[in-house]
């Protein structure tokens, strides 16, 4: 059964200038929205989905018992990324002319999302033919939508 679910996402580019090795950017580009989505618990994990852009993006977060997190993006641009804590994953980025092979290494990922609500935490890389192309930070906190909620 699907939730309804309220969704705050905090995604923040720290680096992204490949000429300015191990620095940060002066200011991380940060974008931070609270958006509402679905969540349903299945049998190889957890599914969260949420529309952005008036219906333009959409966004599939599916968490696994391993502990692994998967991203599907899919609008104009297409993105799937794979994270899991302190491993890589080489993922697929389609930039419009034709899908870009990247690498993602996620440096610390903490999870505390159930059914009830919680938190995603991540922190990563991305590296492009070996090359470092940003820095990257992801926080999703899920909660029941209080419509759902009995008093």
């Amino acid at each position: 059964m699907k939730i309804p679910v309220d969704i705050h996402v905090r995604s923040e580019r720290l680096c992204t200038d490949l000429s300015r090795r191990g620095q940060e950017n002066p200011r991380p580009e940060i974008d931070d929205f609270n958006i509402s989505g679905t969540m349903k618990k299945q049998k190889d994990g957890l599914r969260i989905e949420y529309t952005e852009d008036d219906g333009l993006i959409s966004t599939l977060v599916h968490i696994f018992p391993d502990k692994t997190v998967s991203v599907h993006r899919m609008g104009l641009l297409n993105s799937h990324m794979t994270f899991a804590h302190e491993k890589s994953f080489t993922c697929i980025c389609n930039t419009g002319f034709m899908p870009l092979q990247i690498r993602v290494n996620t440096k610390r990922m903490t999870n505390t999302v159930s059914m009830e609500g919680g938190k995603l935490d991540i922190e990563f890389s991305v590296e492009v033919v070996g090359n470092l192309a940003e820095r990257n930070r992801l926080t999703l906190s899920v909660s029941p939508d209080k419509s759902i909620i009995k008093s």
